[in-house]
């Protein structure tokens, strides 16, 4: 038995052991967000009986949206978090830069098939709280409106700069406009006139959302 003290360490078989399952849980991470990587949807694509790639909508930790995305690029996997262009604002007279952020905090979009593997590997990722729809059968976004998203991202529309006057009151039933939650139907919850933001329970296929979302995003029905 190695001895403690004279230059050796004593190893415990436990120590080993808990050692493997966190490699072993490491792998199986690595791999099944392999599933989920550009080169599996290309493989995927030639396989009739998989399912057609498209856009899902990951929920994260608020402010760790960029994070994701990092872990997400750094594992081949094709994402998007949408943001707002830098600008300047006057509050109170004076000159406020305001800083690149995304438009709507907590979620990150992917692009992938929705394999069960993907999918365990998407929500193992670091910050990733769930993704929405559920695990089991993901809610897919359109593909037209997250290209149209982003292109009224990059013209500004959703820069802080725009003072936008509203009639909205809470517990008011809206329609999202646009983004990848276009044309649902949600309940507002909370409103922050100083940042142009609302808050809205959205309902997605009978599970309530919780989006933050800019007050030029909804719209009343």
């Amino acid at each position: 038995m190695p001895r403690v003290g004279g230059g050796e360490v004593m190893v415990r078989a436990t120590s080993l052991t808990k050692q493997d399952s966190v490699a072993d849980d490491l792998f199986l991470r690595i791999d099944h967000l392999n599933m989920a990587s550009r080169g599996a949807v290309e493989r995927l694509q030639k396989d009739d009986s998989a399912p057609k790639p498209g856009w899902y909508c990951l929920r994260v930790m608020t402010g760790r949206e960029i994070a994701v995305e990092k872990l997400l690029d750094a594992g081949d996997v094709e994402s998007l978090v949408v943001m707002t262009n830098e600008c300047k604002v006057v509050r109170r007279k004076r000159v406020i830069v305001m800083a690149s952020r995304p438009v709507i905090s907590g979620y990150v979009l992917v692009r992938c098939c929705a394999i069960p593997a993907a999918i365990m590997g998407l929500l193992a990722v670091d910050n990733v709280l769930d993704v929405v729809g559920g695990a089991i059968k993901p809610w897919r976004a359109d593909e037209k409106s997250i290209s149209k998203f982003k292109a009224m991202a990059e013209e500004g529309k959703y820069d802080g700069d725009r003072k936008i006057e509203h009639s909205f009151m809470l517990e008011e039933q809206v329609r999202v406009t646009d983004g990848p939650f276009a044309s649902f139907n949600g309940i507002i919850v909370a409103i922050d006139d100083e940042r142009g933001f609302v808050t809205t329970e959205v309902d997605i296929f009978g599970r309530s959302t919780p989006v933050q979302l800019m007050l030029d995003q909804i719209e009343k029905i």
